[in-house]
């Protein structure tokens, strides 16, 4: 089927782009830490060779079984971890040497770029851990082995382990000793990651979104002050606010308690990620409100009542939004520069890179979040909205280059252009997967931004092909093809 080597080279992502010697230390170098640089952790490199179909099984056992050891920490401690959990023999088939190759792989490339010091979330969450979570990875791991890898049979096998993870889900939720625990959270979390990744429709992965989001509400924001509590939700934030702003409906994230009571206990665990992801979170209620502006058989009064009460709100979250742009470029100067692209089909000459892949991550979900206000504007006042009055008590002096300062994103095509310029970083190798996965909501708003049969939204449908295929992320695919986010346009 395949054969398996590593790459010699033992430093980390960041020390090996930029040429340097890397003193290899754990989780980060301390090269990294003393040029003051995110460290982008290490890596095992895989390189997978058609060999001839009639040796094909026996070439995969000797590949697996040399394999089967880890070489590297980060990440791949976590297979350690899955492997004895998963096997309470100490004579392991060749079934379970495969599984921890699927495990060792998918930590690997699905979530490549994002800095190692950041875990995968539950493999190994509290005492008590789920019995479904184990079940999860299988099917998430060999179901994205085998797309990548355009193994058939593979794809079929995660398939199969997909509907026994399902199974073993559901007992968990019945359980009340495990309904609410965060391995059940996780495992939740997993298989809407799963439907990223097979996405058969947008139902399934809504189904997903919507189940983790509610098993996080019921817990209640203290149940997240934990590390690894806190940690289970950042990485969920964006993704119960993406539902929501598809259902149209408010969020329960954008409560004061759900913004301060998981941070309280160590209130400098809060980042400006987690800030902007704050703003984000009262989207879905103002487009909420603004719905029901355009109720017919709501009374002249009351109509007019919430339209005053959306803008008071808009011209709020518009101030809190420029508001936190302005501390970010204080906090963040030259964290970002512009070079010729060197994308030939790309409509853009200029590509925008960036120190980090949390810089590019924060830059393009706030451009994100400005074309879902503009939107909210044009639905409530049409074509006369203006958002030029949030900008009178803004600081002068500060130099945003090379984006587009807050007083002149009066242009939805402009914002919509810095997302576009963003995408050659995301999906450079190093990073493509964890990229991928920052990029998509931003470039999904950015699509819904240009004429349908524009240059720019042919490339950008060009763009979530590609990633489809180069990171078996299906869901990118029908992004541009769904009517996913409604425009109220």
């Amino acid at each position: 089927m395949a054969r398996i080597g590593c790459g010699k080279s033992g430093g980390c992502r960041t020390c090996r782009r930029r040429k340097v010697k890397c003193d290899e230390r754990r989780p980060t170098c301390d090269r990294c830490q003393q040029s003051k640089r995110d460290c982008d952790g290490y890596i095992i490199e895989h390189r997978f060779v058609d060999e001839n179909a009639r040796t094909e099984r026996h070439a995969q056992k000797k590949l697996l079984l040399k394999a089967a050891e880890p070489k590297s920490q980060s990440r791949q401690d976590l297979v350690i971890s899955f492997r004895s959990e998963s096997s309470p023999g100490s004579n392991l088939g060749l079934q379970a040497f495969e599984d921890k190759i699927y495990v060792s792989f998918l930590l690997s490339n699905l979530f490549l770029g994002i800095p190692a010091t950041t875990p995968w979330p539950g493999l190994n969450t509290d005492n008590n851990a789920a019995s479904s979570v184990i079940p999860c990875v299988r099917a998430l791991a060999t179901m994205y082995f085998g797309r990548v890898h355009h193994q058939n049979y593979i794809t079929v096998r995660g398939q199969e382990l997909y509907s026994k993870a399902l199974v073993s889900l559901n007992h968990d939720l019945q359980d009340p000793q495990s309904r609410l625990s965060l391995s059940t959270v996780t495992s939740a979390m997993i298989l809407e990651i799963y439907e990223l990744v097979a996405f058969n429709s947008m139902s399934g992965w809504l189904k997903h979104a919507g189940g983790v989001g509610r098993l996080i509400e019921l817990r209640g924001p203290w149940r997240h002050q934990s590390p690894m509590g806190r940690s289970i939700l950042e990485a969920n934030r964006v993704l119960i606010i993406i539902d929501c702003l598809i259902k149209r409906k408010r969020c329960f994230l954008s409560s004061n308690d759900w913004k301060t009571i998981p941070w309280a206990q160590e209130p400098e665990s809060k980042t400006s990620i987690s800030c902007l992801h704050d703003i984000l979170s009262d989207v879905p209620g103002l487009i909420e409100n603004a719905d029901t502006i355009q109720c017919s058989d709501m009374a002249p009064e009351a109509s007019l009542s919430r339209h005053n009460l959306v803008l008071q709100k808009l011209t709020s979250l518009w101030s809190i939004l420029y508001g936190w742009r302005v501390s970010w470029q204080l906090q963040n100067p030259a964290s970002s520069w512009d070079v010729p692209s060197t994308t030939d089909q790309s409509p853009f000459p200029v590509a925008l890179h960036f120190s980090s892949l949390v810089h590019a991550n924060a830059i393009t979900l706030y451009n994100a979040t400005l074309l879902l206000l503009f939107k909210i504007g044009f639905q409530v006042l049409g074509p006369s909205f203006n958002p030029l009055f949030h900008l009178l008590h803004l600081p002068h002096g500060i130099n945003y280059r090379p984006h587009i300062p807050p007083n002149l994103t009066l242009n939805v095509r402009a914002v919509a252009i810095e997302i576009c310029k963003s995408v050659e970083y995301h999906l450079q190798e190093e990073r493509r997967g964890g990229g991928t996965l920052f990029l998509l909501f931003p470039l999904r708003l950015a699509w819904q931004t240009f004429e349908p049969s524009s240059t720019e939204a042919t490339w950008i449908q060009g763009v979530m092909e590609m990633i489809a295929d180069s990171t078996s992320i299906e869901i990118s695919r029908g992004l541009t093809r769904d009517l996913v986010i409604q425009s109220p346009d």
